[in-house]
């Protein structure tokens, strides 16, 4: 994967960076900076060449607990990383790469590519994506699971997962309900009813440029 950016000079131009809700969003110092050196047994990070990494942030790996690869990696630095999703700067910490490659089981291979902010979000969709599945194969759905399903139906079309033509089943579920002489079911409803008309009307604006998700991707309305 080709890296491009440069790393920061000074400590304010960390002021930018999107902030890891553990690490900060400044390098952590540990004045150690190794340089690849196969005689002496020292290889660092293929994923992380010299222009990546933050200069006496490495900490030592255990190679005893890293997934067997072909090349162990003996120390990890605090390096540099563009956002795939929201394009902000973020640092991919040594301490982090630590916990990825020795405690959860990651293999030396992975990469960290979206800020946390961006891989929450990820995240949160895939949970949408598979409740929805899981509630569009109930048969006899009641009328919390009909409006549990358009809800995440109507999240993953908001998020441009699912095609607005989708805002069709987001109705015939909410029309399953709307009998439904329960309060708390009507009221729930009408929410949805509301969200749905008002990303119907923005989805309809004739603008050239609208902002979508959460003000930060753009797409070209046709």
């Amino acid at each position: 994967m080709e890296r491009t950016i440069a790393v920061p000079h000074s400590e304010d131009e960390y002021a930018s960076f999107v902030e890891h809700p553990r690490y900060g969003r400044r390098p952590h110092v540990t004045g150690l900076n190794p340089k690849t050196d196969f005689r002496a047994g020292v290889v660092l990070h293929w994923h992380s060449p010299k222009e990546c990494r933050v200069p006496n942030t490495a900490i030592f790996a255990d190679l005893s607990r890293q997934v067997a690869a072909t090349v162990p990696v003996t120390h990890y630095f605090d390096v540099v990383r563009t956002c795939r999703d929201c394009g902000r700067s973020f640092l991919f910490f040594a301490q982090e790469q630590k916990h990825w490659y020795e405690e959860l089981g990651f293999g030396l291979d992975s990469d960290c590519v979206r800020c946390v902010p961006c891989r929450k979000r990820q995240q949160g969709i895939a949970r949408l994506r598979e409740r929805y599945e899981e509630l569009f194969h109930v048969q006899n759905r009641s009328s919390d699971e009909n409006l549990e399903m358009a809800d995440c139906c109507l999240s993953l079309i908001e998020e441009s997962v699912f095609h607005r033509r989708q805002t069709e089943r987001v109705r015939i579920l909410l029309k399953q309900v709307v009998q439904d002489p329960d309060e708390h079911v009507d009221s729930r409803c009408r929410d949805l009813l509301a969200r749905l008309r008002a990303f119907e009307a923005r989805e309809d604006e004739p603008s050239g440029r609208r902002i979508i998700a959460e003000g930060v991707r753009h797409s070209e309305s046709s």
